[in-house]
This record gives structure tokens, sequence and C-alpha cells, in this order.
């Protein structure tokens, strides 16, 4: 009975650990998805470069360098992405399997 109590205890360690593991990368991805409204922003501004818009201040940086921005931040949303769905099914298969992922 005390080794199935150690058990259910490492277990739900274990549960816990990687449940707050995936709500940090969440918020990264998050972080990032925010992020990227500023490229998208600033290319989408420099369509309208020389129009007098008030978004004039985002002319100054090239469109390629808001584009190259904006593909940096989404190969960092997308690889958080995937890094949440192979911890989660890395820990959905130890925990079928019974045994530590």
């Amino acid at each position: 009975m005390a080794k199935k109590k150690r058990a259910d205890r490492e277990t739900e360690k274990r549960r816990a650990a990687f449940v707050a593991s995936q709500q940090r990368i969440a918020r990264r991805r998050t972080f990032f998805v925010a992020l990227l409204v500023v490229p998208v922003a600033g290319s989408l501004a420099s369509l309208a470069c020389g129009a007098g818009t008030p978004l004039e201040v985002l002319c100054a940086v090239p469109r390629d360098a808001w584009l190259l921005i904006g593909a940096a931040l989404f190969g960092s949303w997308l690889g958080l992405t995937i890094r949440l769905r192979l911890e989660r099914r890395r820990f959905e298969r130890g925990t079928t399997s019974g045994r530590a992922a």
C-alpha cells in the first residue's frame, strides 16, 4: 500500500511538473504572437509610405526588415507550438505505458 501511495505521489508530481511546463511554454508562445503584431503593422504601413499618414515613422525601416523580423517571430511561435505537441505526446505515451517519459 505504501508503494502505491508513493507511485501515486510521483505520478502527481510528474503531472504537475508537466502542466507547469506546458503553461510556461504557452505563455511564451502567446507573447510571440503579441509581438508579431508590430512587424505586421510595420510591413503594412510601408505600403502607405509617402501618403502623409501618421505611420511615416515606420517607413524608416525597410519592408524587408519588417518581413524578416516577422518571419523570425513566426518561426519562434511555430517552434514552441511543435514543442508543446511533442512534449504532450511524450507525456501521454509515458503515462499510458506506466513508465516515466
